[in-house]
């Protein structure tokens, strides 16, 4: 789940309203944290909350109950940092949503605070705007600004995929890839790239994992019912051959085009879809590789 950035720079200095609004944030909080175990909410790297207001959150936190102040110090303190990927941009009448941008990439949703009714939406429609071919189409980004919306759909159905398998660390994950994931095999190195990763990058590491496991159970690779799944330019492929060249267990070389995306560094899965019959090859998981438009 995707912090609204933009929601927190609201002009706002009616107090009643200010508390009200802190309240109702941290209560869907609350529900995401204890019913959906989702207690870690992606906020771009550097990103600070403050109102634009003469009153702070430092005195409104001097006013309100306890358990309210302690449930803003767990979401701040348990945040998870990310820069944005940097490979398109989404926007919102023309101003540039970080939140949005990861929320649409890895088929999540915003997280906004009501200030003012601005953000009262449940959906907004709004422009993605490729920097590799400089395209633009229209999209739609899903915004949860109250408890209740969490338990409907789109968001409950969000959140159930997010809870199918619970894997507390990469060791774990590695130990038990055959049994979790029988259609995907994985190249030796993978190991390598998940023991340099953070921890924050699991979860979505695993709901990559098993998309992708669910796609190749099926038989057929179906690129648009995977979460944004693309693949690098023939100009990036040449250039950078060696960078997307993986060896498997059984010492083949393979070229590792296609790949899905996660939030943070920002990160990379690639994958090579016809492997064997009703088998993907994991190639890389880590730090995206280079390409001719980004140079890393």
């Amino acid at each position: 789940m995707y912090l609204n950035e933009k929601a927190w720079q609201v002009q706002q200095n009616n107090t009643y309203t200010i508390d009200e609004a802190l309240k109702k944030f941290l209560d869907m909080y609350s529900v995401l944290a204890k019913d959906f175990q989702v207690s870690q909410i992606f906020v771009p790297e550097g990103e600070q909350v403050y109102l634009r207001s003469s009153y702070s959150i430092e005195k409104w936190m001097t006013e309100v109950d306890i358990e309210y102040k302690r449930l803003f110090l767990s979401f701040w303190q348990k945040r998870i940092s990310y820069y944005p990927d940097d490979e398109c941009e989404v926007s919102l009448e023309g101003e540039f949503l970080k939140g949005g941008t990861e929320a649409f990439l890895n088929d999540s949703f915003l997280l906004s605070i009501c200030l003012d009714p601005t953000w009262k939406k449940e959906y907004f429609e709004a422009d993605k705007f490729s920097l590799n071919d400089l395209s633009t189409e229209t999209v739609f980004l899903y915004n949860s600004f109250h408890q209740e919306q969490l338990f409907k759909p789109p968001f409950i159905d969000i959140l159930k995929k997010q809870k199918r398998i619970k894997i507390y660390s990469y060791d774990e994950l590695w130990e038990r890839h055959q049994e979790l994931f029988p259609h995907l095999k994985f190249c030796p190195s993978v190991e390598k790239n998940m023991k340099i990763l953070e921890k924050s990058y699991l979860d979505q590491v695993v709901k990559k994992l098993l998309e992708l496991e669910t796609t190749a159970a099926q038989g057929i690779f179906d690129p648009s019912i995977l979460t944004k799944t693309t693949t690098e330019s023939e100009a990036t492929l040449e250039k950078y051959k060696k960078q997307h060249t993986f060896t498997d267990n059984e010492n083949n070389e393979y070229l590792a085009k296609w790949h899905m995306r996660f939030t943070g560094i920002p990160g990379r899965i690639f994958f090579v879809p016809d492997y064997k019959k009703d088998c993907m090859l994991v190639c890389y998981i880590g730090k995206k590789l280079p390409n001719i438009t980004y140079p890393t």
